[in-house]
This record gives structure tokens, C-alpha cells and sequence, in this order.
């Protein structure tokens, strides 16, 4: 960052007191009749003609000499930080982030060296959820959209216009998949214990039946993975233990399945295949058993 002009000046005077050759031009503090010389002293006599005086305006003109050159450079790496924050190497993570600048149903121009849309509308860009990763020598982008709170598939008509989008967008030659399919289904068969003076028989709190804690725990647990997250078993059981009126969880099996495919065992995490998940809680077995403790004094 540029220095004041003042500053400098200052700067190159405490650099000049040390050359005994040019003393009799130095506003010397070790001598009595003199103090260090300083910005604030040149503006006290700067119209004056004696030789000190005309050897404190070289030192104002270099100091801003100086103080252009600096000012100077600090533009200059403005210029160049925003040359390279527009030129980001496409990593796996600007595939993500670019396809969220995907507008639906509008037409792409070149302009600039690049194509681009004429007019940014944010209604119009429907990719709300992106992730890319790389696998056997391609970029797999998975991309949802957002319905009420629910992550959602394109639709057929969206995901071929996003297909041309990257088309067009991607670097040439990057072999490139594109992924928008429904939730994966992950289904469970857990035992639960719960405390049956704080949980009534249907899993509400007895002092406000209209909080169900287990339930909450397990959407808790889809809502605060990120998209494309590795499904943890130990992460769910935890969330779910955690709940008001639970004692203890025991998760007897796991099982998962992409859209459209069969369900296989999960041993401790699995990858989902569209990037998000749901607990089929209709179709998993929920056990539970009633724990009641009191105490008489």
C-alpha cells in the first residue's frame, strides 16, 4: 500500500542524518541551534532560499516521486488481482459454482473472448444445489434444483439446455457427465429406547404434542449434509440419540439405492449417486422399546 507523501519525506530525512558529508544540509537534532528535520518543519519554512531549504525540496520531490511510484504499483496489482480472480484455473469446484450461472430458456453470446448471457436474470437460474468430482478421467457434475425445501431433478427440458450450456462452457477436450436424478433412498432397521416420561407412544413430546424429536433429528440429519455428501451411519445414530426423551439407539442395518436401482447393505458411509439423499421412513423398521424410571423417596 502507497505511503503518504509525508512519510516518505520523513523517512529519507532519518536516512540522510547518517552521511557525515551532507550535514551541513541536515536539520540535525544532535545539534543544539536544530531539531530532526520533518514534514511538519519543511511546510513551517518552505519558501525560504537558504541551501538547507533547497536540499528539503529535493527530498519532497523524490518523496513524491516515490509516493507516485508506489501508487502506481498498488494499481497495478488491482489490475492484476482482477485478471486473475476472471481467469480461475477450472477446478473441479468452478464446475460446481459456474453452473449455478446456468439461466434457463435464455441464449448465450460471445462476447469478450467467452461466451455469456446478455442479461443476468436470477429467476432464470435454476441450479440451486452443484457439486463436480473426477472419475476415470471425466468431470461428474451433479446439479438439483430446489422445490419448496426439497432438493429436485432438472426437468428433461432443463437438464438438455444445461447439457448445451456446458457445451459450450466447458474447456475443450474435458470429458464431462452430467448428473440430475431423484434422491437417493436410504432405508434403515433401528431400535430405538425412549424415555416414555418425556415421549408419548407416537414419538411427540408429552408437554407439546406437536414436536416429534426422533423425527426432527433424522431430517436434521439429511438437511446438514452438503450436497453431495458421504452418508455416515455413526453421524445419523448420534443425531438421533441426541434427541429429547431418546436413552439409547441401536442400528441394527442400512441399506441405499440411486433412483431406479436395487438396494445393497451400507456398511458404515456410502457415496450418494445424485447428491442427496432420503430416509424412507415408511419402508424402514423403527423398533421401539419403552424406558421408565422413577424414583420413590
Amino acid at each position: 500500500m502507497a505511503r503518504k507523501i509525508s512519510e516518505i519525506f520523513d523517512s529519507l530525512n532519518v536516512v540522510k542524518s547518517t552521511f557525515q558529508e551532507l550535514h551541513d544540509y541536515v536539520v540535525d537534532a544532535n545539534n543544539s541551534h536544530s531539531i530532526q528535520d520533518t514534514w511538519d518543519t519543511l511546510l513551517s519554512d518552505i519558501n525560504s532560499s537558504s541551501k538547507v531549504a533547497v536540499w528539503r525540496l529535493f527530498m519532497w520531490l523524490f518523496a513524491t516521486g516515490s509516493w507516485i511510484v508506489e501508487t502506481l504499483f498498488d494499481k497495478h496489482t488491482e489490475e492484476i488481482t482482477d485478471i486473475l480472480s476472471a481467469k480461475k484455473p477450472h477446478t473441479r469446484r468452478w464446475y460446481a459454482e459456474e453452473s449455478k450461472k446456468f439461466q434457463y430458456g435464455y441464449a448465450m453470446i460471445w462476447k469478450d473472448g467467452q461466451y455469456q448471457y446478455a442479461r443476468i436474470d436470477e429467476d432464470a437460474k435454476v441450479v440451486k444445489y452443484a457439486a463436480a468430482s473426477e472419475k476415470n478421467g471425466k468431470v461428474i457434475l451433479k446439479v438439483a434444483k430446489e422445490s419448496g425445501t426439497q432438493k429436485v431433478p432438472l426437468s428433461i427440458g432443463e437438464k438438455a439446455a444445461f447439457t448445451e450450456f456446458w457445451a459450450q462452457w466447458k474447456d475443450a477436450g474435458v470429458r464431462l457427465e452430467i448428473v440430475s436424478q431423484a434422491a437417493d433412498i436410504l432405508k434403515i432397521d433401528i431400535k430405538i429406547i425412549r424415555d416414555r416420561l418425556v415421549l408419548n407412544g407416537n414419538n411427540s413430546l408429552l408437554r407439546d404434542a406437536s414436536v416429534f424429536p426422533i423425527d426432527d433429528a433424522i431430517t436434521a440429519y439429511g438437511n446438514s449434509l452438503e450436497f453431495d455428501g458421504i452418508i455416515t451411519l455413526s453421524t445419523l445414530v448420534n443425531l438421533i440419540k441426541a434427541a429429547e426423551g431418546v436413552k439409547d439407539v441401536k442400528l441394527n442395518s442400512a441399506q441405499h439405492k440411486a433412483a431406479g436401482g436395487t438396494f445393497a447393505t451400507v456398511d458404515m458411509s456410502v457415496e450418494s449417486v445424485s447428491g442427496h439423499f432420503v430416509i424412507d421412513q415408511a419402508s424402514s423398521s423403527f423398533t421401539y422399546q419403552d424406558y421408565i424410571q422413577v424414583s420413590v423417596e
